[in-house]
């Protein structure tokens, strides 16, 4: 934790030595057993510029907060899950995860994780473009975290209402918002917040026709990001060169890196519409394609409306993508499924849910019918399957 901590007070301040200490902390990873541990591990890969790895660390937390009975913690530990979960493209995780967090937490008294649970739920609106949930949800977080200068809540509830207009194609106020979330100060605005949304930032930028502020937002993001080391950090800066530089080859490099699934499906977005609007449909036809499928199994009703225009656009009127494996269960089914894949009992589903053992029986029992399983094993194996990542090769 120590060096974690001098290594982002270090980084922040401009210190060379600050990023050497935050990967000698994630060095350590291995050593590792705590839920407060691997948040401060997610917190050194965050600040490296490395939000696949925070993510994939803050899920760890939630695991070990789930089987170590930390009930006190748990709502707190459940902010980072459900981020990391809206970060991977698992949108009805993520709702589910912050559903139960913001039950969890209102009943504490947490009114911080409160307002972190309900900025989460607006983002995920927006995703979804809902855009009476993700203001009402936004208005909630920020009547929260506004008069307790919490800047990080304050930021994700902001960038839920920029990104609503991204989603929706409103590209001059999408980039007005964003732009007001990257000048706020402490306790409005939140570096994290501000590194994190650099891509969404770009996209609107070029999207309003700010060519200038597209390639300034792409040089912070450059500095930010030097020292992450992980493909996805790399795709998604080659995707900001792509959009900044109008760069062919770096949209195929951020595709060649991904390992995200939903973030490479908004890369080929990109790309199919500026191969579909080059008169190259045939090229075009296989990247939105793509992106479309994934949108849809998301959820992301916005993107998936846009890349199925662009497709029929392109000469291809398509067939509907299947649903999601999961896309069947309700959030409280998702969160039951969840836990039995990290290897729960019923008793410590029950204990971490606050129901009977008997009910969680009750909803696995209509579960099972539900996916076409017989066993917890099958159930396990879908959900673990069902985030493995997925590559653009893997849905062409």
């Amino acid at each position: 934790m120590r060096d974690t901590v001098a290594g982002i007070g270090l980084t922040l301040d401009g210190d060379a030595a600050g990023p050497g200490l935050l990967r000698r902390a994630l060095a350590r990873v291995g050593e590792l057993g705590e839920a407060a541990e691997y948040l401060w591990a997610a917190a050194a890969a965050g600040q490296l510029g490395e939000s696949d790895l925070a993510a994939e660390m803050a899920e760890r937390a939630g695991r070990v907060a789930r089987v170590s009975g930390m009930t006190g913690q748990l709502p707190v530990v459940l902010e980072f899950v459900a981020t990391a979960e809206r970060m991977a493209g698992r949108l009805d995780l993520s709702q589910a995860v912050s559903e139960e967090g913001l039950e969890l937490a209102r009943e504490a008294g947490y009114e911080n994780t409160v307002a972190a649970h309900l900025a989460n739920l607006a983002v995920l609106a927006a995703l979804r473009g809902e855009e009476e949930t993700c203001e009402r949800r936004a208005r909630e977080a920020l009547a929260i975290a506004v008069p307790h200068r919490v800047g990080l809540r304050v930021g994700v509830a902001a960038y839920a209402l920029a990104l609503l207009d991204l989603c929706l194609g409103r590209y001059v106020t999408a980039h007005d918002r964003f732009m007001a979330l990257a000048a706020a100060g402490p306790g409005v605005g939140h570096p994290v917040v501000v590194w994190r949304t650099a891509p969404d930032r770009v996209e609107a930028a070029v999207g309003a026709g700010d060519e200038v502020g597209a390639r300034a937002v792409l040089e912070a993001y450059e500095r930010w990001s030097a020292h992450a080391a992980t493909p996805e950090s790399h795709a998604l800066l080659a995707r900001c060169r792509g959009l900044a530089e109008s760069s062919e080859d770096a949209f195929g490099e951020a595709l060649r890196l991904h390992t995200n699934p939903f973030e490479a499906a908004r890369t080929a977005l990109l790309l199919g519409e500026r191969l579909r609007r080059a008169q190259r449909p045939g090229e075009a036809r296989a990247h939105l394609r793509m992106a479309w499928e994934t949108f849809e199994r998301a959820g992301a009703g916005p993107w998936a409306r846009r890349a199925q225009g662009e497709l029929r656009a392109a000469g291809e009127s398509g067939q509907a993508p299947p649903p999601a494996v999961l896309d069947a269960l309700t959030p409280q089914e998702l969160r039951i499924a969840g836990l039995v894949a990290d290897g729960l009992s019923s008793k410590q589903i029950a204990a971490q849910l606050f129901l009977s053992p008997r009910t969680v029986e009750y909803h696995l029992y209509k579960i099972y019918p539900k996916l076409g399983i017989g066993s917890r094993t099958e159930l396990a194996r879908l959900v673990v399957l069902q985030k493995a990542p997925v590559t653009e090769a893997d849905m062409l």
